[in-house]
């Protein structure tokens, strides 16, 4: 896949975002399966393909993990609040709580912010990581994209656009 083949997914993928006074919302339609899908929100190998929580254990029961986004960071405190079946999970990523849902195809993310100011900053991110995923489950041999390499994928422009249609204009700046 060319960098201009992901960029356009990454902006193109069919996103669908509210923000409530508790969470921010993500809805994304993805390739693959429910198993598949559920398979790489759990797997540490396979989150290490796509997504900036890669945790020392798998998030399939729950109980404290750590997580680093690459072998030298610190770690982050990912602690799995709770599963069910193949199709949710909640988890912390340091003080914040995600929660993902799986519905066949369609993959709901759940976010109770710390900060629900940098919402558009936090929806950027994963909507580049979700890109990759997409990417990775139709079959495409998609490296991950995540931290500052992110800006050289549309992150800006994302997380502006977020910014806009949430209402929330003062991001922090990059760098």
């Amino acid at each position: 896949m060319t960098t201009s083949d992901i960029d356009r997914r990454i902006a193109e993928l069919p996103v669908a975002v509210d923000l409530t006074e508790e969470a921010v919302l993500l809805e994304v339609d993805l390739a693959g399966t429910a198993a598949q899908i559920w398979a790489h929100l759990t797997d540490p190998a396979l989150l290490a393909t796509w997504s900036p929580i890669v945790p020392e254990r798998p998030l399939t029961e729950p109980g404290p993990v750590l997580s680093r986004e690459t072998p030298e960071a610190d770690p982050v405190a990912v602690d799995v609040l709770a599963t069910a079946g193949e199709h949710a999970l909640s988890h912390r990523w340091g003080d914040d709580t995600l929660e993902w849902l799986i519905d066949e195809a369609r993959l709901t993310l759940m976010m109770k912010l710390a900060a629900p100011q940098y919402a558009p900053t936090y929806l950027a991110g994963w909507q580049v990581c979700l890109g990759v995923l997409d990417a990775r489950l139709d079959g495409e041999d998609q490296p991950r994209i995540v931290g500052m390499e992110a800006l050289e994928h549309g992150w800006e422009a994302l997380r502006d656009r977020y910014a806009e249609e949430l209402d929330l204009p003062d991001q922090p700046e990059v760098g």
